[in-house]
């Protein structure tokens, strides 16, 4: 047990230190958020926004800052030609989960980010609830990183590798859309935290499956 956690805190430490250096990840996930609600700002101006529009344009950035930022962990292992280090140095299971608690954090800070300024653009529509909007950011961002950390491995051991990275990851995304949507919704809505929770429910519990699923089969992945 020790010796699966010390994999898995070596992996988390060299993505951790990879990042601190280049900087590339955090910094592309804080200028699309920023990018995107600035022009959300300009074109809204001071028109009132419905709340399911509100709900949408949430998720819209959630997803596609997931998409810019998450996906190319394991993309930039084999540009790097470093796939095959970590092959030898450490187990797959510890690659996967570490991968995965570094852009579950990744996304949760940069998604928590696009709702604070979304708040403050748009204030009169993303007051709601907050206990339950940010419960549905951090829900869906685990999700979302699940999703894409498994997707990246995939578009990595292909020669298309980023290009594929949308195609293999949208279909598999649009699940968690849909009831992710619905929350946000809700809690705009300012529904009660008992209310959104089955929707969190369904994203958190396919999330869990995608998961599992990624554990068993990365060995063949890992070893392809």
């Amino acid at each position: 047990m020790n010796g699966a956690l010390t994999r898995l805190w070596a992996v988390i430490d060299k993505d951790v230190r990879s990042e601190a250096r280049t900087r590339y990840g955090l910094t592309s996930l804080v200028v699309f958020v920023v990018t995107t609600v600035m022009l959300v700002a300009f074109s809204i101006a001071d028109e009132a926004v419905p709340r399911p529009m509100a709900a949408g344009l949430l998720w819209v950035v959630m997803t596609f800052t997931a998409n810019v930022g998450l996906g190319r962990g394991f993309i930039r292992e084999e540009e790097r030609g470093t796939w095959l280090y970590l092959r030898l140095s450490t187990s797959a299971s510890a690659v996967l989960f570490g991968k995965l608690l570094v852009n579950v954090a990744q996304a949760t800070l940069a998604n928590a980010l696009a709702y604070v300024l979304l708040l403050l653009v748009v204030g009169n529509v993303f007051a709601g609830n907050p206990l339950a909007l940010m419960s549905s950011v951090v829900v869906g961002s685990a999700a979302l990183a699940a999703v894409l950390t498994v997707m990246s491995a995939i578009a990595a051991r292909t020669q298309a590798g980023g290009l594929l990275l949308p195609v293999l990851a949208v279909p598999v995304i649009l699940p968690i859309v849909l009831p992710g949507t619905a929350s946000v919704l809700q809690a705009l809505a300012d529904f009660s935290f008992a209310d959104v929770a089955p929707n969190l429910g369904i994203i958190a519990a396919y999330a869990g499956i995608v998961v599992v699923l990624s554990w068993i089969l990365f060995d063949y992945i890992w070893d392809e």
